[in-house]
């Protein structure tokens, strides 16, 4: 555990909250860049290039656990999340576990390949365009429910080899999963036992995938992370069905919230900045342009957590080994010395280094399949309905590590 001087810029910072943190971030990028906070027991580091040293030196900066919701469940909601695998021995070690998820990336990859999108696009198109001819005779919706939070399994159900009539409850198992990781503390408890049963019955859905494309494999994603972990013949040992379940939760999870989260904010950055929709809508060629800023501009990962594996030197500052550090990828897309007039929304704009979709080792493994979505969106939103416009006044985050509206109403 790091031991840092408490000022008044760390004692300040509430994260993964719904709070505005863009003026302090502002500040400290100025005042003290790198600064402690007994918020995360962390320091946060908030300038563009101490953020690309941290993320470009894994070695130096290993992962750290990201603090999330699920440490405050109550009892009873954490117990009904146990019994995905009750039949588990105690004697598993999860280092098992943890070494047979390594062997997923690979086919993962392959899977949301440039290539492979490209391969899709048709597909995305049709996915984007059934879901607002729901409502495009309407005159009004609601963005998050009906669009941003549909499309990401929707769009990857083909390629992780999801049966269509399980769709809905993929939907249904990903968005319980996020709630209880960003606004679990939020609920009351029988809300939150409900929604851990979902997740569970969620959970042990995807664990008889696992069985089943081990059984008798098929041409998808599930298939081919069977075989990554299980090689030989015979049934799936209980460590790997965990590991398998694990993967695809998290998998299917992290493209879920980042995609959700920047559908959902970008649209609501360029209605809330009207000239930068009408421009869009005027200039459809410009959307490329559109999402690398949006992505820039409010980035929908608030930051990522490392943990020091020596003595290192941080914008100016010694800190030991095990010290835990917040790297601040909203605070580095704004830093003015890397992106001039950073607070201001430019869709002509051409920002190509930001860190909207990770950098180094940690690069989003689905950014090129995040973008194809996005933009797709916007190309059919903007063409369908140019009419569009913000139907409430203000609008709420879910608190969390995502940057993920509670709802976006519009009408048109």
């Amino acid at each position: 555990m790091s031991i840092g001087t408490r000022t008044d810029l760390g004692d300040s910072f509430v994260p993964f909250t719904e709070q505005d943190m863009y003026p302090l971030y502002a500040r400290a990028r100025v005042e003290e860049p790198v600064f402690y906070t007994p918020a995360l027991d962390a320091w946060v580091v908030t300038r563009y290039a101490d953020v690309r040293d941290v993320l470009g030196n894994p070695k130096a900066f290993s992962l750290a656990t990201v603090p999330d919701s699920l440490a405050m469940l109550s009892p009873e909601a954490y117990a009904e999340l146990a019994k995905t695998f009750a039949e588990v021995p105690v004697s598993i070690r999860e280092d098992a576990v943890d070494e047979a998820r390594k062997r997923v990336r690979a086919p993962i990859l392959r899977a949301f390949s440039d290539e492979t999108v490209r391969g899709m696009q048709e597909f995305i198109t049709g996915q984007v365009e059934q879901l607002i001819d729901r409502f495009a005779d309407r005159g009004h919706a609601e963005l998050m429910a009906e669009l941003a939070r549909q499309l990401p399994v929707r769009v990857k159900a083909p390629v992780i080899g999801i049966d269509p009539a399980d769709v809905d409850e993929f939907v249904q198992g990903t968005y319980d999963f996020m709630e209880l990781h960003s606004v679990a503390a939020q609920l009351p408890v029988d809300l939150q036992v409900a929604k851990a049963r979902r997740v569970v019955d969620y959970q042990r859905l995807l664990d008889s995938y696992a069985q089943r494309r081990n059984a008798e494999p098929r041409n998808d994603l599930f298939s081919e992370l069977v075989a990554a972990m299980a090689p030989g013949s015979g049934p799936l040992t209980v460590p790997e069905r965990k590991a398998l379940v694990n993967a695809m939760t998290g998998l299917i999870a992290a493209g879920h919230f980042t995609t959700t989260a920047m559908v959902g904010t970008g649209i609501y950055h360029l209605l809330h900045r009207r000239d930068q929709w009408e421009l869009l809508c005027r200039r459809p060629d410009l959307v490329d342009n559109a999402i690398e800023e949006l992505a820039r501009f409010d980035m929908p990962l608030r930051g990522l957590m490392r943990r020091t594996t020596k003595d290192v030197v941080v914008g100016g500052v010694e800190l030991p080994p095990g010290t835990e550090l917040m790297v601040a990828y909203q605070s580095a897309n704004r830093d003015e010395t890397v992106f001039p007039r950073a607070d201001e929304l430019d869709v002509r704009r051409e920002p190509t280094d930001h860190f909207g979709y990770g950098f180094g080792s940690r690069s989003c493994v689905g950014a090129a399949l995040g973008r194809s979505i996005f933009r797709t969106t916007l190309l059919s939103l903007s063409r369908r309905l140019p009419g569009l416009r913000l139907a409430a006044d203000e609008v709420r985050y879910l608190p969390g590590l995502h940057v993920i509206l509670r709802e976006l109403p519009v009408r048109w």
